[in-house]
């Protein structure tokens, strides 16, 4: 098993130092894996996180952004040519920060929307990432799609919808990333759901149904632990979870974080192992 936590469970925002912040943090608390949301690119310095990094045992794993001006699923076509070249910006930087997989919500823009997509919108989004993810092989990255809810995207909310739009991108390099927060609200069987990605699974991200501590709230996780530990899945599972007390201003905003439900990532990292253990053992 591969453990991955957010780095925003500790920071308000990524930084040129919070490699040196998370990266020991992380190692400490038995996690190899960190996510690093690169909504700036300014802000991520690649050779200094492959450094910090590789000195504590972590790899990172890489969540890319599309703006309004820059939407591979946009129907205007040069706004969908600047979506492109943006997530190509992205893959140099996870490259040489030593990542190999990329994923967040690579599709579209994060958001409530005003209107559903069109099927359109989801064909133009898979052409492009069908390009984007075949340019990503001889970097040794693979591509993964995080299914949100209806609040935060329109092009999928489900597993089921999500698979049909790694069909028509028709890449064998481009995957599925399941959060059990987005999950708890869009699928009428988590565990039914979750037995149908496994075939395109490589991020199994734990999310309680209030973002808070895991081992506290109204999800399960065992049930579907167990179903990854029987199927033999060797891939990312992953802790995520948000507090006003950590969040800066543009991440609170993003995911509503209003509440103080923690004060500090290592409470996320803790709650994270005690909802692991059971399963995996130590």
């Amino acid at each position: 098993m591969k453990k991955s936590i957010h780095s925003y469970a500790w920071m308000k925002v990524w930084a040129p130092e919070a490699a040196e912040v998370v990266a020991p943090k992380a190692q400490a608390k038995g996690f190899d894996h960190v996510v690093i949301p690169m909504r700036d690119h300014a802000s991520i310095h690649p050779a200094d996180i492959a450094r910090v990094f590789g000195s504590h045992c972590i790899t990172p794993v890489v969540t890319a952004t599309q703006l309004p001006d820059a939407d591979i699923s946009s129907l205007d076509a040069d706004i969908r040519k600047r979506g492109l070249e943006r997530h190509r910006a992205s893959l140099k930087l996870a490259r040489d920060m030593g990542a190999y997989h990329m994923g967040g919500i690579i599709y579209g823009v994060f958001g409530k929307a005003e209107a559903a997509a069109t099927d359109e919108h989801r064909k133009v989004a898979a052409e492009a990432l069908a390009i984007l993810a075949e340019e990503a092989k001889p970097m040794g990255i693979r591509l993964a799609m995080e299914i949100l809810n209806r609040y935060e995207t329109n092009m999928f909310n489900t597993v089921d919808d999500a698979i049909a739009f790694v069909k028509l991108s028709g890449s064998d390099n481009l995957f599925l990333h399941l959060d059990t927060f987005h999950m708890n609200i869009e699928e009428t069987d988590m565990l039914a759901a979750l037995k149908r990605a496994l075939p395109h699974l490589v991020y199994f991200e734990m999310d309680q149904n209030d973002r808070g501590l895991l081992d506290r709230g109204a999800i399960d996780f065992t049930p579907m632990l167990q179903i990854l530990k029987d199927s033999g899945y060797r891939d990312i599972i992953g802790a995520e979870a948000f507090s006003s007390a950590v969040s800066g201003p543009d991440v609170a905003r993003g995911v509503s974080s209003w509440r103080p439900l923690f004060t500090d990532g290592d409470q996320v990292a803790d709650s994270a192992n005690m909802v692991l253990r059971p399963v995996f053992g130590d």
